[in-house]
């Protein structure tokens, strides 16, 4: 399974007790997900990721508790730590229409509407409640806002966004 085809929901802190819990950080904003979920992959680093029966979780102090099968004692949940839990694409839940997963705009091309290149997506970062795209092109970044004025279509299967930058934004430092 390529890296590619998973993804992250939540990454590995710590044990939790000495029965083989861990505390995980969520990162998705649909954590009700866990309640369909039968397998789950682990991975660290650029390792290949490993299959893991979800056997339970539970909800604790901003954090998802997750047991897995076979892992029974903190010794073996020590060796959890730091792996991100992720999970296949075909998992996903659908999203409402307008609006997308912040990994499928990354190495989206975005364009003006005369179809000049403003650069390529390669992160999404939140800044005060807003989505903010940072676009590379050559050596130059640019951070554009995600907003229905500005990024006027995305087509994610040409990977494609067409933007329209208020006067002066290209232009900042």
């Amino acid at each position: 399974m390529s890296r590619n085809e998973l993804v992250s929901v939540a990454k590995v802190i710590k044990p939790q007790g000495n029965k083989g819990e861990v505390a995980a950080e969520l990162l998705t904003d649909f954590p009700e997900r866990f309640r369909h979920l039968e397998i789950v992959y682990l991975q660290k680093n650029d390792l290949s990721p490993f299959p893991l029966d979800l056997e339970a979780f539970r909800f604790h102090k901003q954090r998802i508790i997750l047991k897995f099968s076979g892992i029974d004692d903190i010794g073996a949940a020590e060796g959890l730590r730091g792996h991100e839990v992720r999970i296949d694409r075909e998992n996903l839940l659908d999203l409402p229409h307008g609006t997308y997963y912040q990994f499928d705009l990354i190495d989206c091309v975005a364009r003006d509407s005369r179809g000049h290149i403003l650069g390529q997506v390669t992160e999404v970062l939140e800044a005060g409640g807003n989505f903010l795209l940072n676009l590379r092109r050559d050596q130059k970044e640019l951070l554009v806002p995600f907003a229905e004025d500005i990024v006027r279509s995305v087509d994610l299967s040409r990977k494609e966004l067409i933007c329209e930058l208020p006067p002066g934004l290209e232009d900042l430092p």
